[in-house]
């Protein structure tokens, strides 16, 4: 029979095995599953190793004030999901955030429209959404007759052949054009399909989308092209008039074609992504956003919904 002290010491001797095979154990503990970007409700976060390295960080865009309302809408969710990450969205116009993006400025470059020759070599270009454009007019008794244009009749209103308001079957009322600045990609797209290229009448202009709704609601006789993003019910958003009838700007019209004035929207990264930034990209690629986000921010269309294309602007 083994004595009460034999017992003591080989209870001692094993508890010390045990201890030291612990110490010994340099193997991690599992990592927690990273959430999913195709579940409904869910995000991308940052792991753990892509948090550690940087701390806090900062992702950086400029760009297009059409595409503003998306990128802040995703930038609300992202940062909720990566409480570690801050995104900061500055407007100025697509060109301002090509120009932007290829000097290292920000890092993403928010952009209507596709990046220029002599940039493509450097950018890399994330599609995340397509945006359609419109008339947009001060509205009043002058115009309420006018609920459609062709786009020939748009043609002669914007490079400033049309000057009143009658000459379109509203009553008299001088027309006044009031313009994007030339930085910007609303304007590149919406010249190039009314007016095959920036043939513009000169006349006031507005830096961006939002001080534009405001001037034309201030202006009698107005009349501006805006993203669908930025259609306000105090204006006056008219369709475009076709052989088979008016057509209204909508998703379903959009993405079949027939309506004819939108474009991609695009956020560039100059080579490919990293770090954050290439986490954030993904949260907005992700079937989450595209499928349960896009559909909830005015005027945006899911690249998934696109039955046609368009290789340029």
């Amino acid at each position: 029979m083994m004595s009460t002290t034999t017992s003591s010491r080989l209870a001692i001797l094993a508890t010390g095995a045990m201890l030291a095979l612990g110490a010994c154990d340099r193997t991690p503990p599992p990592a927690a599953d990273k959430p999913a970007a195709d579940k409904p409700g869910s995000s991308v976060s940052l792991s753990a190793a892509e948090r550690a390295p940087l701390g806090k960080q900062t992702i950086r865009a400029s760009g297009s004030s059409a595409l503003q309302p998306l990128v802040n809408a995703a930038k609300e969710k992202f940062e909720t999901d990566n409480r570690s990450v801050s995104v900061e969205v500055s407007a100025g116009g697509s060109k301002k955030g090509l120009a932007d993006v290829a000097s290292g400025a920000v890092h993403i470059g928010n952009s209507d429209i596709f990046a220029p020759e002599d940039m493509k070599a450097q950018l890399v270009d994330h599609k995340v959404a397509v945006v359609g454009f419109a008339a947009m007019a001060n509205k009043g008794s002058f115009n309420e007759k006018v609920p459609a244009l062709t786009l020939e009749q748009m043609a002669k209103v914007f490079s400033g052949t049309v000057k009143d308001w009658k000459e379109l079957g509203g009553a008299p009322q001088p027309i006044v054009v009031i313009n994007r600045a030339a930085g910007s990609g609303t304007r590149t797209v919406f010249g190039n399909a009314v007016l095959g290229g920036d043939k513009f009448v000169e006349g006031q202009t507005e830096d961006n989308s939002g001080a534009l709704v405001a001037k034309l609601k201030q202006t009698k006789g107005a009349i501006s092209y805006l993203a669908l993003s930025f259609k306000d019910d105090s204006l006056v958003t008219l369709q475009v008039k076709t052989d088979k009838g008016p057509v209204d700007a909508s998703p379903e019209t959009i993405a079949t074609g027939a309506y004819p004035i939108w474009s991609y929207e695009h956020m560039f990264t100059k080579g490919e992504a990293t770090g954050a930034t290439k986490v954030f990209l993904d949260y907005v690629l992700s079937s989450d956003f595209q499928s349960h986000v896009i559909p909830s921010v005015k005027g945006f269309i899911a690249i998934t919904q696109m039955k046609v294309t368009k290789e340029k602007d």
